[in-house]
């Protein structure tokens, strides 16, 4: 009789398997831990399969069971659950928390921020009043009894720890990089000492659970992925996962709020990622109001302001002041690109303050280097922020009243001002990428978002000039409109090159299905522009080159590193991008309802683009001549030569005005590109 030997399933990390240590199995280890590396923390993909060991389910006191894996037992699982649901309902009907905490400081009570150095509350100060008097206590909240009940209780309906370790192992590996709203290591120290403490004793306890609650609900939101192709962790559904996680959630913020009325940077944290979940699901409104909350509560707290004031605890350690200006840099992001996208007025002011930029230079995963020469991931989203506030400080075109030379000033300065300050790291053509590429995996990728990012506010700035009506542009000098027709087919261009950099980003994230909406949004308003251009009778359905290749051998890539100089854009190409786009978003719909609906909205919008008749295109284009050239970029002086031999008639005698008036405004719209 042959015996059969099972084969042992490695249970511990990968750190400590390959140094032969004896790991406790959670995240991040005790081993990791020591060593001052739990981003380093790594388990193998297969655990998620596993159900909860019995010694895990003995430890965690939040839970009197094991998640099972068998039909009954979910059975039961499923009966359980609406426990956490009739715990949201006591929460919300508990009379004894409705009130809260009555205010009792003079910037509770007056509603002053108290870390202002010229408000009352600052003269208050001066005159010698006492800290206490005025300002919020630094000690911790106690948590009454009855609300540490309600608490405890909502605790034992969240999943057990073991769903939470490989949802935040998963966060930490495949999603963070995108917003890099939280630091590894600086949240995983926190996420361990969370587990350790009593979490119903302080308010900080509930606030840290609802974060932690957030981040795994926003993870389970990229399941089942490339890399990780499940539905269930430990046997549970993701989506009975996210549902008890988002249902606790909810439940604790309202406690939360009762129980610190002023906030902390884990509220403005975990409001974030509610606002990106939302923006996961399609509900870009949803967004926008978490934001609002967000910057609400960073204003109350002072992250708008030097974190170096004296105002500020003496034990908020550098580490979590350099957290505070990272969130607060995350925050004018996503508040500059919503506003512009929405069409609203921001929550934050148009002045970057450089006191609240991030200044450490923190580095992840390089050991063998010196800090110093290494890249700093959260670089990107320095520059994005920059990006914006350039955009903010030069103002940009409006739809009504577009001015061309205004537009052209402004990309002048972007290209003389902001262009030449981006590290060559994240340069166009990186000197350096494959130096780092293969050490930081997440460089790449963030590299593509940055250079979108470049190409979407490029966007805004001509998108104006598809809003112009025709008897409008007829009214404009002949100079006017020829930089007009530059803008409308710089539009083209960058539109193109939006849609190719999404492709590439889509083929380094897995070219699988994604919920992030940093693939569907780019994707669709690029694909809008292209129809809007197709739609002009003036648009040119051939290529019909008057610019070739070889004339211009002064353009390098310093100065047109797209090729936009030496390319033609027709009808027919922006016809066929814009198809391409339209089947990525009809693969990406399968998983998200944003997706479905861009996709649903740009085939009737294609539909009816190609319904347009070829003949009507060609008496347009008789009609003006002027555009219908081939979508060429030019110098100024080659610009104006050709149209000068084009339409040398005495019928054309403002163009031949403006050859003798030559402007002294530099058109050159491509001389970056």
């Amino acid at each position: 009789m042959q015996s059969s030997q099972r084969k042992r399933v490695v249970s511990s990390c990968i750190p400590c398997y390959t140094r032969k240590q004896k790991c406790n199995r959670q995240y991040p280890c005790n081993h990791c831990s020591r060593r001052r590396r739990p981003e380093q923390c790594a388990y193998n993909p297969s655990q998620a399969t596993l159900p909860p060991s019995p010694p895990q389910a003995q430890k965690d006191h939040l839970h009197d069971d094991e998640i099972q894996t068998d039909d009954s037992q979910q059975e039961t699982q499923a009966e359980r659950r609406p426990s956490a649901s009739s715990s949201v309902q006591d929460t919300i009907n508990w009379g004894g928390l409705k009130e809260g905490r009555e205010p009792t400081s003079l910037a509770e009570v007056f509603g002053y921020f108290e870390n202002s150095k010229s408000n009352t509350i600052a003269l208050v100060r001066k005159l010698g009043a006492d800290d206490d008097a005025t300002g919020h206590s630094s000690e911790p909240t106690p948590v009454p009894e009855e609300t540490a009940i309600i608490a405890q209780r909502l605790f034992a309906s969240m999943p057990n720890r073991s769903i939470f370790d490989f949802l935040v192992r998963y966060f930490i590996a495949e999603v963070s990089w995108m917003d890099q709203l939280i630091y590894p290591p600086w949240f995983l120290s926190h996420y361990q000492k969370w587990w350790e403490m009593e979490r119903t004793s302080t308010a900080y306890g509930i606030e840290f659970a609802v974060l932690v609650l957030r981040i795994c609900s926003y993870a389970s939101q990229f399941l089942p992925s490339p890399t990780c192709t499940i539905d269930s962790i430990r046997g549970v559904p993701l989506v009975d996962i996210r549902k008890s996680c988002d249902g606790v959630a909810d439940a604790l913020t309202p406690i939360c709020s009762r129980l610190d009325a002023r906030g902390s940077l884990i509220r403005v944290q975990h409001v974030a990622f509610a606002g990106l979940r939302s923006l996961c699901q399609g509900r870009t409104n949803a967004h926008w109001e978490a934001l609002s909350c967000a910057v609400r509560v960073a204003q109350r707290i002072g992250l708008h302001v030097d974190a170096t004031s004296g105002f500020y605890s003496p034990n908020m350690d550098e580490l979590e002041k350099e957290m505070r200006r990272r969130t607060f840099c995350n925050l004018y992001v996503w508040d500059s690109v919503l506003s512009k996208r929405l069409d609203q007025i921001p929550f934050l002011p148009d002045a970057l303050n450089p006191d609240t930029m991030p200044r450490m230079h923190l580095v992840l995963g390089l050991d063998d280097v010196p800090q110093a020469d290494a890249p700093d991931l959260f670089t990107e989203r320095v520059l994005e922020a920059q990006l914006a506030n350039f955009w903010r400080t030069h103002g940009s075109g409006n739809a009504t009243e577009y001015d061309p030379i205004a537009a052209e000033e402004r990309y002048e300065k972007f290209c003389s001002e902001f262009l030449p300050e981006i590290p060559p790291v994240f340069a166009l053509y990186p000197d350096t990428c494959d130096k780092w590429d293969a050490r930081l995996p997440t460089l790449p990728l963030q590299r593509q978002m940055f250079h979108m990012a470049i190409l979407e506010s490029l966007c805004h700035n001509f998108r104006p000039a598809l809003f112009q009506e025709v008897n409008s542009i007829q009214q404009l000098p002949a100079y006017k409109q020829i930089l007009l027709s530059s803008h409308k087919r710089a539009l083209a261009v960058i539109a193109l090159n939006l849609l190719e950099g999404v492709s590439a980003l889509h083929l380094m994230m897995g070219g699988s299905h994604t919920r992030h909406a940093s693939l569907i949004i780019p994707t669709f308003e690029a694909a809008v522009v292209l129809l809007c251009l197709c739609s002009d009778g003036n648009f040119s359905p051939k290529a019909e080159t008057t610019l070739r290749r070889g004339s211009t051998t002064s353009m390098t890539k310093s100065s047109d590193p797209f090729g936009v100089g030496v390319t033609d854009v027709t009808k027919d190409e922006c016809i066929q991008a814009v198809r391409s786009a339209l089947g990525r978003l009809q693969t990406l719909a399968d998983m998200n309802h944003m997706a479905e609906v861009g996709a649903r909205t740009l085939t009737r919008l294609l539909g009816k683009i190609e319904k347009i008749s070829d003949t009507t295109i060609s008496e347009a284009n008789t009609l003006m001549r002027l555009d219908t050239d081939p979508i060429v970029v030019t110098d100024p002086a080659l610009q104006l030569s050709e149209a000068w031999n084009c339409l040398q008639t005495p019928d054309y005698a403002e163009v031949e005005f403006l050859a003798e008036n030559t402007p002294t405004t530099d058109m050159s719209v491509f001389s970056w590109f």
